[in-house]
């Protein structure tokens, strides 16, 4: 179907392990995108947080939740949404207090299911609205792009925030993600790009107008209501088996499958940042990440992850272009990730 050439389906619980120099990155819940529903007004008070239930989940299963989340509500505005973390027992660099910039990642794909939880009113772990439901709809990220700051300490605590702006074909959502603890400072933002799919056929599908006309109140054009800098994305090399070499590869595993029945879009940011290590760039020099889903990949496919580096044009640090592709020759992304000197 299109959504196999457009839209890689995120939502719900996924996983892939990077065990390579510099860190250990473990699965978590997917990304998911805003809903049909009349949003709800009243502010997300979160359990209480069990830390040491989530270290020990953390170091015996692949499995995990992202951190834990300490409060979820509306902005000030009602055109955003806050989370808070605590990121005490993360994935941390080797040999350091550093949080890993795949938790960031994760951070950000819980703050986009915490806020669809709450226009929704659905409380699952894959929130969708009846409406949605009826009409076998759901969201699938076709594109994101994430810039990174400096990245926070287990002993920080972190909020993000995010808005979307709906539209008929695309929702477009914007995530700002803060160091409480340094008074505010910038950790990462993010630029994402979701299309509405067919559950079943895994057909695009265009959002009905009173869907778009439903969040009139809950959504903004003007992303400067999150105060960050956010990213641009940038043109994608068209990279090839012929220019680029075999950095890794992988079998597909149950726990890289998300609810949706393929992989979770978050193992395909392990896969990548796990050939960029591979390639000598150390994680807590990350400048950006730029990411396209193409197509779907499913459990026992063969995975192969191609890589090429060079120099940054202005001279800033080194540039990785990805290509994740079966072993069959299907291109399931592309991506260029960035790093400081």
């Amino acid at each position: 179907g299109a959504s196999r050439e457009q839209a890689m389906a995120t939502t719900t619980r996924s996983s892939a392990a990077m065990r390579s120099a510099g860190t250990t990155i473990r699965g978590g819940r997917g990304w998911s995108g805003p809903c049909s529903h009349r949003p709800s007004l009243g502010p997300l008070r979160a359990s209480p947080v069990d830390v040491a239930a989530f270290a020990k989940q953390t170091r015996s299963s692949r499995l995990v939740p992202p951190p834990p989340k300490l409060r979820g509500e509306y902005g000030s505005n009602k055109r955003s949404y806050v989370e808070e973390y605590d990121v005490r027992e993360a994935e941390t660099l080797a040999e350091t207090d550093m949080v890993s910039p795949v938790v960031v990642a994760k951070i950000i794909e819980s703050l986009a299911i915490g806020h669809f939880q709450e226009l929704s009113g659905d409380r699952s772990d894959v929130p969708r609205s009846a409406e949605m439901k009826d009409l076998d709809l759901t969201f699938m990220l076709s594109r994101i792009t994430f810039s990174f700051a400096d990245l926070p300490s287990t002993s920080d605590t972190i909020e993000a925030e995010t808005c979307f702006k709906p539209q008929k074909v695309s929702f477009k959502r914007d995530f700002a993600v803060r160091n409480k603890t340094a008074g505010g400072a910038a950790v990462a933002a993010a630029t994402s790009t979701y299309v509405l799919v067919n559950f079943k056929t895994r057909k695009l599908s265009i959002a009905p107008k009173e869907m778009v006309d439903q969040y009139a109140d809950f959504s903004t054009k003007d992303s400067s209501i999150l105060g960050a800098s956010l990213p641009r994305k940038g043109k994608l090399a068209s990279l090839s088996p012929d220019d680029a070499e075999v950095c890794s590869s992988y079998v597909v595993e149950a726990s890289d499958i998300d609810l949706n029945g393929h992989v979770g879009a978050s193992v395909y940011i392990h896969w990548i940042l796990d050939s960029a290590v591979a390639q000598g760039q150390r994680l807590d020099k990350i400048s950006s990440l730029d990411v396209e889903y193409k197509q779907e990949c499913f459990l026992g496919e063969r995975i192969q992850c191609l890589t090429r580096s060079q120099d940054a044009e202005d001279g800033s640090g080194r540039e990785i272009d990805h290509l994740v592709q079966t072993e069959e020759g299907n291109v399931l992304l592309r991506a260029r990730s960035s790093f400081h000197a």
